[in-house]
């Protein structure tokens, strides 16, 4: 039994080394929940935060917060047109959230169909667009121009992004009573875990 213990807590065992991983994702959340409060760094965050989970899909040496800083030092001038469209997607995600829940009809259905493929298209977009400025060093309109290209042929995978970046509003929208639930478990994983999901499938792409 103390052998079988031994094994367990050994610092390579699988329990061992998955408790590792949860501790670095929360540490990784919370250090991109607390650069976003700036507001003007949530763009050079969203792309830091795939600059540390690439490398931990790939298996390379990482320090969360370390990495994290040190990729949000890097990325900062590079990540501002980005930060411009992420915040134009927030935007229009929020006004699609309050027609949404509005008493009367402020738009026709049909714009409202209109507005929110082009949320999703714009975030689809992005989620291709932050990991690639945390991988590569480019012009940002060649970046934007790979992450169409990439999104468009990798349209499962795309649909996945998007729908894991989503999925705090959609679980908020069709789960109203788990609203309180969602936000704290985002604010202590979801982001992180979000991004270490999302680089399984982007690291895949990238080797090619």
């Amino acid at each position: 039994m103390r052998k079988g213990l031994r094994t367990l807590f050994h610092s390579d065992s699988l329990l061992i080394r998955f408790l590792t991983k949860v501790c670095d994702v929360l540490f990784l959340n919370v250090v991109f929940v607390a650069s976003c409060a700036t507001v003007v760094f949530s763009g050079t965050a969203a792309a830091s935060i795939y600059a540390v989970a690439l490398k931990m899909i790939r298996g390379e040496d990482y320090e969360p917060v370390k990495g994290f800083l040190r990729a949000a030092r890097e990325n900062f001038l590079p990540s501002v047109p980005a930060t411009i469209l992420l915040f134009a997607d927030i935007t229009l995600i929020a006004v699609l959230y309050r027609l949404l829940y509005a008493e009367v009809l402020l738009v026709s259905p049909a714009v409202f169909i209109l507005l929110a493929i082009g949320a999703w298209l714009l975030t689809a977009l992005l989620s291709y667009l932050f990991p690639l400025l945390a991988r590569y060093e480019n012009t940002f309109p060649k970046h934007v121009g790979n992450a169409a290209r990439l999104a468009l042929a990798n349209l499962p995978v795309t649909f996945f992004l998007t729908a894991v970046n989503l999925l705090p509003l959609l679980l908020g929208i069709f789960f109203p009573s788990a609203w309180g639930l969602v936000t704290d478990f985002w604010l202590l994983f979801g982001f992180a875990l979000g991004a270490y999901l999302n680089s399984f499938y982007l690291n895949r792409i990238f080797s090619r």
